[in-house]
């Protein structure tokens, strides 16, 4: 029988471990509804990560199959997970109000939120905001990508 574990307050339950420290990792920002995968680290409890991170690619590794466990969101609660988008745009007056006015209109929290010009007449903002699901991520995604002049919206890291 497989034993299911939820962890206090991680959101995430974990096959075939009773208790650990869970830790979201900050290079693919996972949130409810993506598809996940769990690395027992050493010392810091089981790290997890969205299926497709490029960190993630060792759960196909023989070597390393006893450090990957199988994990799943838990529905229980619908707590706020912190991520990022990394938004490509052309470079124009007023692209960085009209994404934190994109972002503020989805009434979400805004942690951290940057921009720099790029060459070639480009610009590269990075928002920080908390979400509760990949679905509110998803709307937020289009809801950008409809801006005039932004050309790519992608996950980021925190």
């Amino acid at each position: 029988a497989v034993k299911l574990s939820r962890h206090k307050d991680s959101g995430v339950i974990v096959e075939d471990i009773e208790t650990c420290m869970i830790k979201f990792s900050r290079c693919c920002t996972p949130v409810p509804g993506d598809d996940i995968i769990g690395f027992i680290t050493k010392g810091f409890g089981v790290s997890i990560h969205r299926r497709d991170c490029k960190n993630a690619a060792g759960a196909n590794d023989p070597q390393q199959a006893g450090r990957w466990v199988k994990v799943s969101w838990s529905t229980a609660e619908e707590k706020p997970f912190a991520t990022t988008f990394e938004i490509d745009s052309t470079d124009r007056d007023g692209i960085w109000i009209d994404i934190a006015t994109a972002l503020t209109a989805s009434r979400v929290k805004i942690t951290e939120i940057s921009g720099r010009d790029m060459p070639a007449g480009k610009a590269r903002t990075i928002a920080t905001f908390e979400v509760k699901n990949v679905q509110e991520l998803e709307s937020i995604r289009s809801r950008i990508r409809n801006i005039a002049g932004v050309t790519d919206v992608r996950r980021g890291q925190n």
